[in-house]
């Protein structure tokens, strides 16, 4: 087999992206037949050498290095691998495995359903427009000043022009609300969009204020019965 550049392989493994595993080695995190490299350029050929990411070989043990989690996050969680102002984030359940990839996003305020793996071909399939993975939420809206129009839900799904183009919902229904306040409304929505604050933006749009967003599915993984801060393998 012909020799290949370190970040390249990390990358086929399932390690992490290859961006990520630049970082790695520039912060000697990967050693080749024992020796730390911190050099983008240098080459090798899993058939004859050794290479360890935090200390772990990448072809010898492909199922620890591709493992999957279910989470689910809390509100006020932040979906990044670190935050510079030193907020919680979701790799502060996760302290014993740093080489995690959360897979897409989940807004701070929003909860539920977030994948982590270390799959870099799951993680593309998941995240990537073209394979339109459904998504599926249960929303809890305030009513505001602005009343709900009598077309409501059927706009949704017609569509709506947001400031960065139109928006529309696969799926709406309305499910019983958790609350026991009347004027909050409950909705189970689908989407195959992956723009940012998406199904808020929508219904800010038609002058309601979403009180709760919670990611139940995504593709084929459901949340099930996880609590706040819980996870489990996938």
């Amino acid at each position: 087999m012909a020799k290949e550049r370190l970040q390249k392989l990390i990358a086929q493994a399932g390690v992490m992206s290859r961006r990520k595993a630049e970082e790695a080695i520039a912060e000697g995190r990967v050693s080749v037949n024992g020796v730390v490299s911190t050099e983008m350029g240098q080459t090798a050929d899993l058939a004859d050498d050794q290479v360890l990411v935090d200390g772990l070989p990448i072809a010898t043990k492909p199922k620890y290095l591709k493992k999957t989690y279910l989470f689910y996050k809390p509100r006020e969680v932040l979906t990044t691998k670190s935050d510079d102002r030193g907020r919680k984030t979701v790799m502060d359940f996760f302290p014993d495995d740093s080489s995690l990839n959360p897979v897409g996003r989940l807004d701070y305020d929003s909860e539920g359903l977030l994948l982590l793996t270390h799959d870099g071909d799951l993680l593309l399939k998941l995240t990537h427009p073209r394979y339109e993975v459904e998504k599926v939420y249960e929303v809890e809206v305030m009513e505001s000043d602005v009343p709900t129009p009598p077309d409501f839900v059927n706009r949704m799904l017609a569509g709506i022009e947001l400031d960065d183009g139109p928006g529309k919902f696969d799926v709406m229904e309305e499910i019983p609300s958790s609350s026991k306040n009347s004027a909050v409304k409950a909705y189970r929505v689908v989407i195959s969009e992956g723009r940012n604050r998406f199904i808020r933006r929508m219904f800010t749009a038609l002058g309601l204020e979403v009180t709760r967003l919670k990611r139940v599915r995504m593709g084929v993984y459901e949340l099930g019965d996880l609590k706040p801060g819980e996870k489990r393998e996938a």
